[in-house]
């Protein structure tokens, strides 16, 4: 093993650098991740059948009872947040030379098509559980506990993943004439 180098120093200062940046991106512009997340469910949950949603901003109302209700994809609730410790992990991780970019990209976008789809199952679970016991019953059980329960099965799901991607060893195997 060789020792670090200023060059590996700056690469890895440079990879830390992308993917700080990234993450403060994403919590700049969280709210356009909500709202793109409400339209998103809207259009998911309204497909199903489950019942004819709208987005309104970060917001997804849907009529129940002769009245219109919904939830606001709050900062709390949005994606935004979870996505940023991929970005800069990964990044650091090309930045030191542990993992290639390619393998790094990879695990990223599946980390992100996870974590999204995760939530997006959490949002209808709210949408489904307010059809079921009403607005207020419906909202506070599908919030609390089966959404978080949805959130912390999917997020472990998809760190070990994640961990699993960026850490498994690529083989190299000897060419069959060379015995």
């Amino acid at each position: 093993m060789s020792r670090p180098t200023l060059l590996s120093w700056v690469q890895a200062a440079l990879g830390a650098l992308c993917g700080v940046a990234l993450g403060a991106l994403l919590l700049r512009r969280w709210h356009d991740v909500a709202v793109a997340e409400a339209w998103l469910n809207a259009r998911l949950v309204s497909a199903t059948g489950l019942a004819d949603t709208n987005s309104v901003g970060a917001a997804v109302v849907f009529r129940l009872d002769e009245r219109w209700v919904g939830f606001l994809v709050s900062t709390g609730c949005s994606v935004a947040m979870l996505l940023i410790p991929p970005f800069v992990l990964a990044a650091l991780l090309v930045g030191f030379r542990r993992v290639t970019f390619p393998r790094a990209v990879t695990a990223v976008a599946l980390a992100v098509a996870l974590l999204v789809t995760i939530n997006q199952l959490r949002f209808a679970s709210v949408v489904l559980a307010m059809r079921t016991w009403g607005f207020e019953v419906g909202y506070q059980r599908s919030h609390v506990l089966i959404g978080s329960a949805i959130s912390t099965l999917g997020l472990i799901a998809v760190a070990i993943l994640f961990l699993m991607l960026v850490g498994r060893r690529t083989v190299r195997r000897r060419p069959r004439d060379a015995r």
